[in-house]
């Protein structure tokens, strides 16, 4: 069963997960862990072909941004000489925006048409944020607003594709995501959208194929997350000048897709590659990896954030229920297994493009496992204080015969009113409320009630009757005065109507005894005929009774006299002060506090501190009913004859009446045990 501790982690589990996934609070960590989990480097296409302006090709042409486009124009131009062996596609990663000179600007557009369309040539987004007015009326600032497009000088824009060549850098500073289009502010071009740099190649290149565009899934913010499928330096490169110098024939890149770009550190054209932490890899390879991502379907679009919150929370609390119960190792085992077949998901829906987030069922299950440990650790100290209880009240039990079942009892009875308390306040009929924790403090204190008793001498405990064996040495004492009274007869000192007298006494005085020291209560006759014997004294000279003797028969109810009943009643404050010694953590806080109080009366004269009913809770109510029952009911004592039930709840309900004990609990006693009975 389920404590309230338990139902609280669970719902704060639940609250956690929902938090964690939405807000997204770790997503480097999970970046992290998803990037190394879902990337499988597959190796590159070679049918994907980087020309880098490499550090070759810039010590042999000099500085890139002194160049006229008459390189470029030329490299276009060899590789279109022959359209039976020409590349299927060109993609020139280079922002051509303003004219620099008319000469080469207009080879470079004559070359680009040469490739029949087949030329993509980069653009740039320039992003500049502006404050917007929402559908609902409300300002928000736009930090994604397209303020203009860097697009190719005129006649190279109509003889080719634009493409925009801007990374997405997540905010974690890698490169993971990729667009395949924008939609265009009015009036900054011509067309409502734009597509990437990888976009435009990928499409134009299916369009030569003869093969269907399968455009991936994005998220909110027009994006998808992409495979990687090598590291930095892995897809085929030649130098520039490599090509132009005729080292490298045109005829190599027939029908292939053939990528134009920096390929040097001055350009600062490189970024970090979600895939390839370790490194930078340029921009031209990451166009690479993300165009065979597109023609290999190697795209991902991140899961629903509510929906992975609601699914989360269902298998946390699925979890949590069926491991409910199992030992510590088997749930730790149970969590690393859960953890691990949640990432084998992750990996294979990452496959069929769906990016589930691991970091937050990682944490929360890091998390269940430190309230298993800590739970199984409250746990055990909980069997240890058990056992503590447990012992000491079969020590205390044990230590007499009469006493064999008492403290048992007293706990069952306080659980059974608990119990029913709890049946009513389901009915409606009771505020009161027992959680487990309370219920196990109340039992425990039950179980500890009697602690104290086991500094009481056996002498107290043990007494069945007020005499407890004096009346042994009453009636040797009553034989002597007997043979004392005959020979002072026999030999002439007394008369017989004195012999007689004193023998009478002596018999009467006896019989007294016999009536008082078995008797649970001594009646007003009863006390009348003991007044009549007790100063009884053999001629003058040998009392009938000692002074202790007097005191035990002069007993109204019990057996203990009043200094042996304080004693007895000492057992409370001795109870208090051992549980004061011993730590009690906050499960069982409260459990000293009611065992040490279940002789306080509502009325004010209970002991030993003399507490009225303002001061006694709901619980130190339970534990004085159920210690009063099991005292009337009980059939082991050697002081008192059992009392049936019946008569031990009149018993108590006068009790009630009189402002000792709490009427309410009685009644609910009452019927736990009838209803124990059917």
């Amino acid at each position: 069963m389920k404590s309230t501790y338990d139902r609280v982690f669970a719902a704060l589990l639940a609250v956690l997960a929902a938090i964690l996934i939405l807000i997204n609070p770790f997503y480097g960590m999970d970046s992290y862990i998803t990037d190394h989990l879902y990337t499988k480097l597959s190796g590159t296409d070679s049918n994907i072909v980087i020309i880098g302006v490499d550090e070759e090709t810039l010590s042999e042409y000099g500085n890139f941004n002194l160049w006229s486009r008459e390189k470029t124009a030329e490299l276009i131009e060899k590789l279109y000489e022959d359209k039976e062996n020409a590349p299927a596609i060109v993609g020139l990663d280079f922002i051509f925006t303003d004219y620099f000179d008319e000469k080469s600007d207009l080879r470079l557009a004559q070359a680009a048409n040469l490739a029949d369309g087949n030329v993509v040539v980069g653009t740039n987004i320039v992003y500049r944020g502006r404050t917007e007015r929402a559908s609902d009326g409300t300002l928000y600032y736009n930090k994604d607003y397209i303020d203009n497009i860097e697009m190719p000088y005129e006649e190279l824009k109509e003889v080719s594709i634009p493409g925009f060549t801007n990374e997405c850098i997540a905010r974690d500073g890698y490169v993971r995501y990729a667009m395949n289009s924008v939609k265009v502010p009015d009036g900054i071009t011509e067309e409502d959208f734009q597509d990437s740099f990888a976009y435009s190649i990928y499409k134009r290149y299916m369009q030569i194929s003869g093969e269907n565009v399968d455009e991936p899934k994005t998220n909110s913010n027009g994006q998808f997350q992409f495979l990687y499928s090598g590291e930095s330096g892995e897809f085929s490169k030649v130098s520039l000048n490599a090509v132009l110098d005729g080292k490298v024939p045109a005829s190599a890149f027939k029908d292939a897709i053939v990528l134009v770009g920096a390929y040097a550190p001055g350009f600062q054209d490189s970024y970090q590659p979600a895939s390839d932490r370790g490194n930078t890899m340029y921009g031209v390879e990451i166009h690479a990896n993300i165009i065979q991502a597109y023609l290999q379907g190697k795209t991902m679009v991140l899961a629903d954030k509510v929906a992975m919150a609601v699914i989360t929370i269902l298998l946390l609390e699925l979890y949590y229920i069926v491991t409910f119960g199992m030992q510590l190792n088997r749930k730790i085992a149970g969590t690393v297994i859960l953890a691990v077949l949640y990432a084998l998901a992750g990996r294979i829906l990452a496959g069929i493009g769906l990016a589930i987030p691991c970091v937050y069922i990682f944490v929360l299950l890091f998390i269940m496992d430190i309230y298993f440990v800590i739970d199984n650790y409250q746990r055990e100290l909980k069997k240890q204080m058990w056992s503590f209880t447990e012992a000491m009240a079969a020590a205390i039990d044990e230590r007499t015969p009469y006493n064999a079942s008492h403290t048992r009892n007293v706990a069952k009875y306080s659980g059974m009113i608990a119990d029913h308390i709890n049946k009513c306040h389901k009915m409606g009929t009771e505020k009161e409320h027992f959680s487990r924790n309370r219920k196990e403090q109340l039992v425990m204190g039950a179980l500890l009630h009697d602690i104290g008793k086991i500094a009481v001498p056996l002498s107290v405990m043990n007494k069945a009757t007020r005499l407890d064996g004096k009346e042994n040495d009453i009636e040797k004492r009553f034989e002597m005065i007997r043979l004392k009274a005959r020979i002072s007869f026999l030999e002439g000192n007394k008369n017989k109507d004195w012999y007689d007298d004193t023998v009478a006494k002596v018999d009467e005085a006896w019989d007294v005894v016999t009536k008082i020291n078995a008797a649970g209560f001594v009646d007003e006759d009863t006390r009348a005929l003991l007044d009549n014997v007790i100063d009884y004294e053999y001629n003058g000279e040998i009392p009938f009774f000692t002074d202790e003797e007097k005191e035990c028969l002069r007993i109204v109810k019990g057996t203990l006299t009043d200094e042996e009943r304080k004693v007895m009643e000492s057992h409370v404050v001795i109870t208090k002060r051992i549980l004061d010694k011993v730590y009690f953590n906050r499960y069982f806080r409260n459990s000293p506090l009611w065992a040490a109080r279940h002789h306080e009366s509502l009325d004010g004269k209970g002991y030993p501190e003399g507490l009225t009913a303002n001061q006694l809770s709901t619980d130190a109510r339970i534990l004085a009913v159920a210690d009063i029952c099991d005292a009337l009911l009980a059939t082991d004592r050697p002081y008192k004859k059992p009392i049936p039930m019946e008569k031990a709840f009149d018993i108590m309900r006068d009790m009630a009446k009189n402002g000792k004990i709490d009427g309410k609990y009685v009644e609910y006693l009452y019927q736990c045990l009838n209803e124990s009975e059917v």
